[in-house]
């Protein structure tokens, strides 16, 4: 319980930060910014780092379809990290428009939301997966991780061809 009220507390501090220091004046960078498709690309967004692997079709119980993706991330900071959940704003679209996580998977997907909330230790690295409903199963998928509470806009994306 500690850890979510001082969550919040942080949460708040930086909205004002960020609503006091704001100037009306774009001054983001572009750096970091791209598309990454392959092992040599820059997968650093702030103390850690996060690849996005791969995805996977699947089912959800209510026989909808759903893309899996799963991603490696690795804490590069000095000090313990938070969960991915926490650490990352990730986001997938098709044709567009953002695509809602999946909860709950038929038993066949073999998948597992857990390391979602897992911390880990610097140094260590941890595949993640997230489920997200799918509008069509034809049209290609992009994915964009970013940090979710941070002053640098680097942005790592991917995009996948699920036709089958």
């Amino acid at each position: 319980m500690k850890k979510v009220k001082v969550l919040l507390s942080v949460m708040l501090v930086l909205m004002f930060a960020m609503f006091a220091l704001g100037s009306g004046e774009d001054t983001s960078k572009d750096q970091g910014t791209g598309t990454v498709e392959s092992e040599e690309a820059d997968t650093n967004i702030g103390d850690y780092t996060v690849e996005i692997q791969s995805c996977r079709l699947a089912k959800d119980y209510t026989g909808k379809d759903v893309v899996i993706v799963k991603y490696l991330y690795t804490n590069v900071s000095n000090e313990d990290a938070t969960a991915f959940y926490v650490t990352f704003d990730e986001t997938v679209y098709q044709n567009g428009v953002g695509l809602n996580e999946s909860y709950v998977l038929d038993d066949s997907a073999n998948y597992s939301a857990d390391n979602q909330t897992k911390e880990i230790k610097k140094g260590a690295s941890l595949e993640v997966e997230v489920a997200y409903e799918l509008n069509d199963t034809t049209t290609d998928i992009e994915v964009e991780v970013k940090e979710l509470f941070s002053f640098d806009d680097t942005t790592i994306t991917k995009t996948f061809s699920i036709a089958q």
